[in-house]
């Protein structure tokens, strides 16, 4: 029985063989086989195709952000105006930031409203007069040109300082993250002490010694925000130190400065930029509170902060409201959109749940 059956599959086998001479349904033939790639025929540009490809798939998850966009949109135009618009502003108007108009105020000392012109000798608007776009403050100064030039005063204390921090903060975390051992446990401590201290009531201290400026409010701040990104570079390296990408450049003798700025520290940008987005958000407020306080810029220096603390002044608020909304509105807007852009960016550079 088990002869005829091999005899029978052997029969049948040769009649498919015989129906199909190039074999079997399902294969090719050799002739047909793609010839193998060898390592000589990749070409360059592959490594080129990588990288765009990683930047295209971020703008594309960046830009179904729409609030993102938004928020990036504003800072945009927020520094275009700032650089270009406050000069430009002065020249059209003739109003320059630290000018004072005898006719911008009642005859009660009370600022111009928005979209007002100065006032008369009969204390009525004058039409043929200067035009207040904005309004004015209680000195009689013109409120657009100088939020403008405020903004100026506001974005150059902010990224300036947050470079500085993350020009101490930065090393710092990744000296400790790396080595470990007694050295971060200096670091760390250093750390975990700045940050026990309220640095707002301390920030105020040191400025009321040092004095108001310019160079001074951008020490102070950067003297209070490098150990946040201190904290945050020194837990990703703990993290990353023990990757196989850093045992490799060690198994090939990579000294511990080409490790950390060559292998480390490049895994790092995403992370610091989006940290920085804070960062820059926290320094706008803190410089807009020296100024409130009068320890900021000094005047007749335009500042956000003391647009806002003239606008309370003497209970002003109360019967002139947009003297202290228009400078704190910007400053919200201004805050809001650098937290925004920070969470957009985040999200970009590593989605949710692994989504490309």
């Amino acid at each position: 029985m088990r002869y005829r059956q091999g005899l029978g599959a052997c029969k049948r086998l040769h009649g498919i063989l015989a129906d199909n001479p190039d074999g079997p349904a399902g294969t090719t033939q050799r002739e047909e086989d793609p010839p193998p790639v060898s390592v000589g025929t990749v070409p360059l540009e592959e490594p080129v195709a990588v990288s765009r490809g990683a930047v295209e798939q971020f703008w594309r998850r960046f830009r179904r952000d729409r609030v993102g966009l938004a928020s990036a949109a504003f800072l945009v135009l927020l520094i275009l105006l700032a650089v270009f618009g406050a000069p430009l502003a002065a020249a059209a108007t003739g109003h320059a930031p630290d000018e004072q108009f005898p006719n911008g105020i009642d005859v009660n000392g009370l600022p111009l409203p928005p979209l007002s012109y100065e006032l008369g000798p009969d204390g009525t608007p004058n039409t043929d007069g200067e035009f207040f776009i904005l309004g004015t403050d209680t000195l009689g100064r013109d409120v657009l040109v100088r939020l403008l030039y405020g903004a100026r005063v506001s974005l150059i204390v902010a990224f300036t300082a947050t470079g500085v921090a993350l020009l101490l903060g930065v090393p710092l975390g990744l000296v400790a993250g790396y080595f470990g051992g007694r050295l971060d446990a200096v670091i760390s401590r250093a750390i975990v002490s700045a940050m026990a201290f309220p640095s707002m009531l301390f920030a105020v201290g040191l400025a009321a010694v040092i004095g108001p400026g310019l160079l001074n409010v951008i020490i102070v701040i950067a003297l209070f925000s490098w150990y946040y990104p201190a904290r945050m570079v020194r837990s990703a390296v703990v993290s990353l130190r023990n990757q196989q990408f850093v045992e490799a450049a060690v198994s090939v003798g990579a000294s511990d400065r080409r490790i950390m700025l060559r292998h480390l520290l490049p895994q790092l940008t995403a992370p610091i930029i989006v940290y920085a987005t804070g960062i820059i958000a926290s320094n706008v407020l803190f410089e807009a509170g020296l100024s409130f306080l009068g320890l900021g810029v000094p005047p007749p220096t335009a500042s956000w902060g003391q647009m806002l603390s003239d606008g309370v002044a003497n209970g002003l608020y109360r019967v002139m409201p947009w003297g202290a909304f228009i400078p704190g509105f910007v400053l919200m807007l201004t805050t809001l959109a650098f937290n925004q852009l920070g969470d957009a960016l985040r999200d970009a550079f590593a989605p949710r749940g692994g989504a490309s």
